[in-house]
Parts: C-alpha cells; sequence; structure tokens
C-alpha cells in the first residue's frame, strides 16, 4: 500500500538537541551531587521519558526531584543547545507540496517540543503534536500514534513512523505503521536493527524516494 500519512519522532529525528540535553543532564547531576553522566549514559537519556530514565538511573525515589530540577534547567537551554538537523526542512517542505498529511509523536514534553518546532519553522506542517505530559504512555506504547493517525484520517496500515530509536520501531510496530529509521549520531544502529525496521534510510532527504 502506498504511504499517505507520516509521523515523525522529534530528538534525533528532526532536531539535534544533544548538546541542550547533556548540558542540563551534568547540572541535575551536579545539584543532587551525582557522579557526572558520562557521554553514553546521556546518549541512553535519548528516547525515554525523564521520569523513566531517572527511575533507571537513580531509583524511582529520585525521579520525581530529579526531573523538576532537569526540567528547571531546560526552560533555560532548550533552544540555544538545539539545532535543525540537516534536510529536515527541505524534505518537510517538498512533503507538505505533494500533500502528505504529518504529525509528530515524541517522548519529549509537549511544549518543548512545540516551541521547538515553533522555532525552528517546521510546527505549520504538522497537522498534530503529541509528547509527554499530555495523558498518553510513553512510546514504545502505539497510543499517542494511533491518536496521531485519527486525528490525520489515516489507517495504521498507509502510514509511516520516521524516527532514530529502537524505541521508535518498537512503536511503529505496535501501531501497526511501517518503521523508517534516519539512525543519528547518537544512537546504536546495531540495536535498531535487532528491532527490524521496514527501511533503513541514510540521510533524511531519502524519505522523499519512497513516498
Amino acid at each position: 500500500m502506498p504511504v499517505r500519512a507520516i509521523l515523525f519522532d522529534h530528538d534525533g529525528t528532526l532536531v539535534d538537541s544533544y548538546p541542550g540535553i547533556a548540558r542540563c543532564m551534568r547540572l541535575t547531576c551536579r545539584d543532587l551531587g551525582k557522579p557526572e553522566m558520562t557521554e553514553e549514559e546521556v546518549r541512553g537519556s535519548i528516547g525515554p521519558t525523564l521520569e523513566d530514565r531517572f527511575a533507571e538511573l537513580w531509583g524511582e525515589g529520585q525521579a520525581a526531584e530529579a526531573t523538576r530540577i532537569y526540567r528547571a534547567h531546560y526552560a533555560v537551554h532548550f533552544l540555544t543547545g538545539t539545532r535543525l538537523l540537516e534536510g529536515v526542512k527541505p524534505t518537510l517542505e517538498a512533503l507538505a507540496a505533494r500533500g502528505v498529511p504529518m504529525a509528530c509523536v515524541t517522548n519529549k514534553s509537549w511544549d518543548y517540543c512545540v516551541r521547538q518546532l515553533e522555532h525552528f519553522g517546521l510546527l505549520g506542517w504538522m497537522r498534530v503534536v503529541y509528547g509527554n505530559r499530555q495523558g498518553f504512555p510513553p512510546k514504545p506504547d502505539p497510543a499517542m500514534a494511533l491518536a496521531a493517525l485519527e486525528v490525520l484520517g489515516v489507517p495504521p496500515g498507509e502510514a509511516v513512523l520516521v524516527g532514530d530509536t529502537a524505541i521508535d520501531v518498537r512503536t511503529a510496530r505496535s501501531a501497526g505503521v511501517q518503521a523508517w529509521v534516519v539512525p543519528s549520531e547518537y544512537t546504536s544502529r546495531e540495536a535498531i536493527k535487532q528491532e527490524h525496521p521496514h527501511k533503513m534510510l541514510e540521510n533524511f532527504e531519502k524519505i522523499l524516494q519512497y513516498i
């Protein structure tokens, strides 16, 4: 079946927010008196929700406080620590010109995602944005992906989810949509391949070859 709609992940797919995330993670460690995170530990924080990641690192008892501290720092650095990824804007513009409906589904807090999309001039192409703290369980649960497809009016079998992590592939498969991956420099290609995505794209612009 032809692809009639595209769902996009946010961090690592549309934007590179790693510098801002890394800075805020290290500031959070400082404020909590924890050892500074390694680069590998910071990279492991891209994809899961903050609450889940901090619970994994330091236990449920500190997850809420760590999340509060991180968000206070991120409110300062969420734009200056983020850049638009190469090829994203012209590709979304071309998809919009072809009449392809698009949405963003992310484990990032909804408000920061929307403000970053707006800052980089991408928000107008997204029919809907769903993220953390909107009442949806986090990916890989398929709920927000399925809710977005309802808004777009396209069944799962005619849609694709484009992301950069194994979580995105699992989300797509759970939702019954195709999983396309554009690996970022912060994600493990081996971990992604183990989830068997439908397509591994060498760059973002390759999306246009399959739509």
